[in-house]
């Protein structure tokens, strides 16, 4: 099914958002840890909208039964980081360089030249459909590539010249629980919160 888009509002009063990561830790009797790390690390999360009015939460429910369960997926964006910190802000030049990449590393053109400053740890971009956080300070070079340190770490590599957003950057998610249950009060007024996952392809 093609990503679906959420009512345009309102926006929630309160969020959980975060990268899962796919590991496993295990422990000798002596208590030495290993941990192994497995592809699959993705974000999930809890957005709770605020109390909605019976016809704001009529557009919200349709929304969902239209998701049907875990079958459906949308686009969310990071409910707190819209726009870059970096000096990268409102470009829209930024794209891969190179194919088949796999990891934390993501090689980057198509920036302003020695831009220093141009992401910022912490940074939210789209890369394709998939949400990343820069987690180190990057500057541009000399011809505007620039190598992102990011997470979650790409899971299926992503085509060379593929294009980067910077502003309100977006993902492909689902409801982690397959399904939504509202409460209503006398007034008909809704309180709605929802989990969610990011959907890996």
């Amino acid at each position: 099914m093609i990503p679906i888009e959420p009512p345009a509002g309102p926006a929630p009063v309160a969020s959980e958002f975060y990268i899962e990561r796919n590991q496993i830790k295990t422990e000798s009797f002596s208590k030495l840890s290993q941990i192994q790390s497995n592809p699959g690390d993705r974000w999930i999360g809890k957005i709770t909208l605020p109390v909605l009015s019976a016809d704001q939460a009529a557009d919200w429910l349709g929304f969902f039964d239209a998701l049907d369960g875990f079958i459906g997926s949308f686009w969310l964006s990071h409910p707190d980081y819209t726009e870059l910190r970096g000096s990268a802000r409102g470009s829209t030049s930024g794209r891969v360089f190179g194919d088949m990449q796999r990891g934390s590393i993501l090689s980057t053109d198509g920036w302003a030249p020695n831009l220093s400053g141009a992401f910022r740890r912490g940074d939210i971009i789209q890369v394709g459909d998939k949400l990343k956080r820069v987690v180190e300070d990057a500057d541009t070079d000399s011809v505007g590539r620039i190598s992102l340190k990011i997470a979650p770490k790409i899971y299926t590599p992503i085509p060379d010249n593929t294009a980067i957003a910077t502003s309100n950057p977006r993902g492909i998610f689902r409801l982690a629980e397959g399904f939504v249950a509202p409460s209503a009060d006398e007034m008909r007024r809704h309180t709605i919160s929802f989990a969610v996952e990011e959907l890996l392809l």
